[in-house]
Order: structure tokens, then sequence, then C-alpha cells
């Protein structure tokens, strides 16, 4: 099985550009306090990038407006944050395709080795085998 190398250098200086020009969407971006997709809103939002929630079902998480879609949200998107299953995952990946956005970002727990091998062979950089808040910490 091929794999994308998981930490591309070009995302994670991007990364390291704080402030609200560096614009990340969290796919399965979550009201609920305890999940990963509301810690994760409120821990890069916290850090001053501008964070853009996507969840087809709510319209405002963690005091931000919410997407229904990649597809809805406004502007550029520099990195996509994906904490959803791998079976979703999947649609991601075709949709930031689609949209010539420059990298995904999969959370542990959001991908498998079929998502990986699909990964390998899209046009954009994927980070994958490390956390976006603990990364975020440096730079």
């Amino acid at each position: 099985m091929v794999r994308p190398d998981p930490h591309p250098p070009e995302v994670f200086d991007r990364l390291r550009q704080r402030g609200p020009e560096t614009r990340i969407a969290v796919v399965g971006a979550s009201n609920h306090p305890e999940k990963y997709g509301n810690v994760i809103v409120r821990n890069l939002a916290a850090k001053g990038y501008s964070v853009l929630p996507v969840n087809p079902h709510e319209t405002e998480i963690a005091g931000l407006p919410a997407w229904p879609n990649l597809e809805s949200v406004p502007g550029p998107v520099h990195i996509v944050n994906v904490v959803v299953p791998p079976r979703v995952t999947l649609g991601v990946l075709a949709k930031a395709g689609e949209l010539g956005l420059p990298a995904v970002w999969l959370q542990d727990g959001s991908f498998d080795d079929v998502v990986l091998e699909a990964a390998s062979k899209a046009p954009f950089k994927t980070v994958y085998d490390a956390c976006i808040m603990v990364a975020s910490n440096f730079g």
C-alpha cells in the first residue's frame, strides 16, 4: 500500500503562521464540548487561527458560524482538519481535491488504510499521525 508522507513540511510551515490569515476548516466540528470536533475548534480559535467549523447539522459552533459542507465555506481554506470516521473522510478527500484545497490534516480516528491510499493519490498535501492541537503549540 502506498501512503503519503505523514508530515509534509509545507503544511507545518503554514500552521506556524498563526493569526486570522491562516484559515482552518474543521470538518466534523461539534457543539458537544467533550468531543474532539469541539475541542479542536476552541483550541485553534484561542491560538488566533481563523477557524471555520463544518457540520451539516449546526449553524454555529463554539460561537463561530458553521457551514454545512466544504463547498459552502467562504474564502480560502488553507488546511482542512478532519474529525470524522474514515467512511466519511473519503468524501471529504474527494471534495477537497475537487475544490483545489492545498492541505488536509487527518486527526487520529479519521483515517484507515483505504483513506491513506486515497490520500496518496490526491492533489493536496496530507498530514496524519500528528495532532493539529499539539503541532500548533510549536512555531
